[in-house]
């Protein structure tokens, strides 16, 4: 009871610290003045995205002023953190979930602190000299990096070097970003355990094998500590450089405890150092543990050290008895092992928030992650110890290299046949059993609970399997609708607009790479004109409609009615349909429509209780 009353009371500190307004109903264009916090350079010919900070936005009040807002500019103004700037810009509140249950964008945003996002009319006028200080350091050092980066590398491996350094991946290409995730490695471009470790370990090394090079130090100095100590120095400045992410942070901390046993010669692998690492975690940002990062990147690490703990007697004596050629075969094993436990745990994640599983990404990881390892990382902080001398450009040719055969695999194994498969999405329920269930497994000893535990998986693929999925959707716009036919397909009401909505509601269907279909299709069970549309599935009838006529007209035939226009002001309708309008989608957000046997059941975005960031 102590424990979960001090959750409840970290997320409600964490609420007040972390949170902001939200940006009110956009009303046209706004003169804003705003300091710079970070600039993020995109894609080439995509401008940049900027983040403003100590804001003054014309027609909102300094109490409903959000402490961040994110604009983008069309074109490098060779803007500069810490300088104060003045633009002509529209900004929005941060768009809500597309679908109850989906990924709230405005809830992530509303953590980070930023409650507004939009883009600048024109370029923006600096108005105040940048200022200097701590909290500018590491955004002007990510900055020149990525410049370097720039001068030295092609356009395509260049977004993915500034990714892997400096942790910035908006200058990635579409095509790469989407074959990187396709094929399993996309956890490459995401600033975790894997890179902090490989940061550490090459410093590590590199220290000792430099301090052993000297016969006195090597005779007098405990240089294995040494060089422990400045690699954990150094994974520290890695972490902060790249924007200190929880799952950097996770792995920051876990590096720390393991440098530390190092230093004080005990073992540095166990459960508690994941205990500690959440604890850390979610003591410092309690809002992560409903984040994907946190989710997969604990699950990950949590279920290799439980495996290699389990066999480590074994491999310990392998690896002791091997010769240079067994080790060798003895590390591929290992990333094939490592790969597997980590693709098979983190899928049931990817498959509850991305509706997706990576098949290949065990054969992909085998073919990256070891020229990652020992040709991407290592010439990364060459690369970064030499910028200051002028030094960098051998170090960041051979990144590059990497860099693309990096890509080269993702994209080969992202166009193999059946490469990804994808799922409708799931309940809730389903994320908790099966955490549950793998805690469980990891956690009991003896075959007989770790057999409770896979039923308990079992369970929660079992209510994904049954659970219903929405028959029809509405977008918080209450101007796009969606419906599922018959053969399961999407059919949307119009392609014009909202295709990030459409994209999104593609994915959760799972048919995230077909075609949105219309409602004109013939095999959409929906029928329309020019005043609204039609729909009768399994004995209810529905009614979209656009104009008063066709409210009147559908009254008395509808169960239940949904209209893009406000419909409390038209009379003529006493009919006992359910009716849902344009101001309760906008105030709602999307809503998702379940036919039962005796009962049309809705869920909205927006509860009748709001959160902070409604």
């Amino acid at each position: 009871m102590t424990l979960c009353a001090a959750g409840l009371g970290a997320a409600k500190v964490a609420t007040g610290l972390y949170g902001t307004p939200i940006m009110p109903k956009v009303s046209g264009p706004k003169n804003v003045s705003g300091v710079i916090e970070r600039v993020e350079f995109l894609e080439e010919g995509d401008g940049s995205r900027v983040l403003l900070r100590n804001l003054v936005i014309e027609g909102v009040a300094p109490e409903d002023t959000p402490k961040l807002v994110r604009l983008r500019f069309r074109k490098d103004e060779g803007l500069v953190p810490g300088a104060r700037i003045e633009t002509l810009a529209k900004i929005d509140a941060p768009s809500r979930a597309v679908l109850p249950g989906a990924y709230d964008f405005r809830r992530h945003l509303f953590f980070e602190g930023i409650g507004g996002v939009g883009f600048s009319y024109k370029s923006a006028a600096v108005v105040g000299d940048a200022v200097g200080g701590a909290d500018l350091l590491f955004e002007n050092t990510r900055n020149v990096i990525e410049r370097k980066i720039s001068e030295h590398a092609g356009r395509v491996s260049a977004g993915i070097m500034s990714a892997l350094i400096t942790g910035q991946r908006g200058a990635i290409a579409d095509e790469d970003d989407d074959a990187m995730r396709d094929s399993g490695l996309y956890h490459l471009l995401s600033i975790s355990g894997t890179h902090v470790t490989m940061v550490a370990g090459v410093i590590f090394f590199f220290i000792r094998f430099a301090l052993a090079c000297f016969p006195y130090a090597a005779l007098h100095w405990p240089i294995k500590k040494i060089a422990a100590a400045a690699s954990l120095f150094g994974a520290a400045f890695y972490v902060l450089l790249a924007g200190a992410e929880v799952p950097a942070m996770r792995a920051l901390l876990m590096t720390g405890l393991i440098m530390v046993a190092v230093m004080l010669d005990r073992s540095p692998f166990s459960l508690r150092l994941i205990a500690f690492a959440a604890l850390a975690v979610l003591i410092m940002s309690p809002q992560a543990l409903m984040g994907v990062s946190f989710q997969m990147s604990f699950a990950a690490v949590a279920a290799m050290i439980c495996f290699y703990e389990y066999i480590r007697p074994w491999w310990m004596g392998w690896h002791a008895r091997a010769g240079f050629v067994r080790r060798c075969v003895l590390y591929v094993i290992g990333i094939v092992i490592t790969s597997a436990i980590a693709g098979c745990v983190t899928g049931i994640f990817s498959l509850y928030h991305f509706q997706a599983f990576q098949i290949y990404g065990v054969l992909s990881n085998m073919m990256a992650v070891p020229i990652t390892g020992f040709v991407v990382m290592p010439a990364a902080v060459l690369a970064v110890v030499l910028m200051p001398f002028g030094l960098e450009a051998l170090p960041l040719k051979a990144m590059e290299e990497g860099t693309l055969w990096m890509l080269a695999v993702a994209h080969w194994a992202a166009r193999l046949d059946g490469a990804v498969i994808n799922v409708g999405q799931w309940p809730l329920a389903t994320l908790v059993f099966c955490s549950i269930g793998l805690t469980l497994f990891m956690l009991w000893r003896g075959w007989r609970g770790k057999g409770v535990a896979a039923f308990v998986v079992l369970c929660g693929f079992l209510i994904a399997a049954f659970s219903p999925s929405p028959e029809i959707m509405v977008s918080d716009t209450g101007k796009l609708f969606g419906v599922r036919g018959a053969d399961g397909a999407l059919y949307v009401s119009s392609r014009r607009g909202e295709r990030f909505t459409i994209e999104n509601w593609q994915r959760l269907s799972g048919h995230a790479d077909g075609v949105p279909l219309l409602f004109s299709n013939r095999d959409s069970g929906v029928r329309c004109d020019a005043d609204g549309c039609r729909i009768g599935r399994d004995g209810w009838k529905v009614s979209i409609v656009h104009t008063p006529k066709a409210y009147r007209e559908d009254c008395a035939w509808a169960d239940l009615i949904l209209s893009d226009i406000p419909l409390r002001k038209i009379r003529g309708c006493n009919s006992g349909a359910v009716r849902f309008d344009l101001f309760d989608f906008r105030r709602g957000g999307a809503h998702a429509f379940y036919f039962g046997k005796d009962r049309i059941s809705v869920r909205k975005v927006s509860g009748d209780t709001l959160r902070p960031w409604d």
